[in-house]
């Protein structure tokens, strides 16, 4: 389009010393920005004047094609199968307990001003393409200021989950990616394994004396109280319940609790001075495996009664299977009468030998893992009460259960 003359009377003849104007305007397209100019970076434009008089002149202008690729992640995280979602940017995430429904959604946009191609997304933990070959889920070109999102169902995980997702692009520049965590925390409601140790300290000691009320801790991660409360019912002596502590004991094996051997159960009583001694590591004979194997035995029975979860007796690597395996191997070897009372006499065990190596040590392998950590191989069956971030995460959960 013409302009006013710049210099000259705008009569339309180009007179001598005169200088004509003109624009012109250019709406820049997609496949121009895709294209990045057609490969030069630039969009180019050239100008041809010419007359009857002379022959023509040309000039030529170019602007530079601003590619910016841009791609966004939005990573979230359901408990509830999809009912909610948090984007749990950072740790520790929403608490889903072990019945929780858990799903992912992953939203993609794209933020540039060029159209991607071949956008796929990955994931740290999860195959996101299902049966078909890879684990990148592809979403094919994604236009500017497309949106598109697809959710996965994922198996619940005991303790921290975090998995992170990664979006990425390619344009004519380069490629562009982004990437998003999400996390939550698997937890267990159970107050939470201890090691023998804690069942040997002045704490842990009142939790299964035999004495009700005379607990020194309390919250989500501590028993709720007595654990052999059936002793307090001891009769005889002169102060009944409290004093005659050499007449209680614990009965490993008694699955309900009662203080008794009940059909089906298969138990090994063992006295309370006798259990203090084998927990303590200091007491120990010299290379009697027997007593590393009870201070598993003892310790483990104490972390199921305070409500941790057992497993299934059926599965021969839950801490059930494990703690009925492991009181056999006390009748066999801890019994010296078979009288279903632990004894602790006869010969001792050498970790050399065939008792130990044939079953002894891997049974102690399975408890002290379960003690010390809730787990059993690669499996976790329970919290861990001596974690912190377990404990915090308990303390929150029951806190915003009674809130709720």
């Amino acid at each position: 389009m013409r302009g006013a003359d710049l210099v000259g009377d705008n009569d339309g003849v180009l007179e001598v010393g005169e200088t004509w104007s003109y624009t012109a305007t250019h709406t820049v397209t997609q496949a121009e920005i895709d294209s990045n100019g057609g490969g030069d970076g630039a969009l180019e434009n050239t100008a041809t004047a010419d007359s009857n008089q002379t022959g023509p002149d040309t000039d030529d202008a170019n602007v530079p094609v601003e590619q910016r690729a841009s791609i966004d992640i939005e990573k979230y995280v359901s408990i509830d199968g999809g009912l909610t979602w948090e984007d749990a940017d950072d740790p520790k995430g929403p608490i889903a307990t072990s019945d929780a429904n858990i799903a992912f959604k992953f939203v993609v946009t794209n933020t540039g001003n060029v159209t991607l191609t071949n956008t796929s997304v990955t994931d740290t933990v999860f195959d996101l393409n299902g049966p078909a070959a890879g684990t990148a889920r592809d979403l094919g070109n994604l236009a500017v200021g497309a949106t598109t999102e697809f959710q996965i169902s994922a198996p619940w995980t005991a303790g921290q989950h975090v998995n992170d997702a990664t979006a990425s692009g390619a344009y004519s520049g380069g490629a562009a990616s982004d990437h998003d965590l999400a996390y939550y925390y698997g937890l267990i409601d159970s107050v939470g394994v201890r090691t023998p140790g804690f069942w040997l300290s002045p704490n842990g000691l009142t939790f299964w004396d035999g004495a009700v009320g005379n607990e020194t801790k309390s919250g989500p991660d501590f028993p709720d109280g007595e654990l052999l409360a059936y002793n307090n019912g001891i009769a005889d002596g002169p102060d009944p319940g409290n004093s005659n502590k050499e007449e209680r004991y614990i009965l490993l094996g008694d699955d309900n609790g009662n203080g008794i051997t009940d059909a089906g159960e298969d138990t090994l009583q063992m006295s309370l001075a006798l259990a203090l001694k084998v927990l303590d590591a200091s007491m120990k004979p010299s290379q009697d495996a027997r007593y590393v194997l009870g201070r598993d035995v003892i310790a483990a029975w104490l972390n199921f009664e305070a409500g941790n979860p057992t497993g299934d007796p059926l599965d021969p690597n839950s801490p059930a299977a494990k703690m009925n395996q492991a009181i056999d191997w006390l009748q066999q070897y801890a019994d010296a009468n078979h009288d279903g009372v632990a004894d602790f006499n006869g010969p001792a065990v050498k970790q050399n030998s065939a008792a130990w190596q044939g079953s002894g040590a891997s049974l102690h392998t399975a408890l002290d893992g379960y003690n010390n950590n809730g787990t059993i191989g690669a499996t976790t069956f329970a919290g861990d009460g001596d974690d912190h971030l377990f404990v915090t995460m308990l303390t929150r959960y029951h806190a915003e259960d009674v809130l709720a």
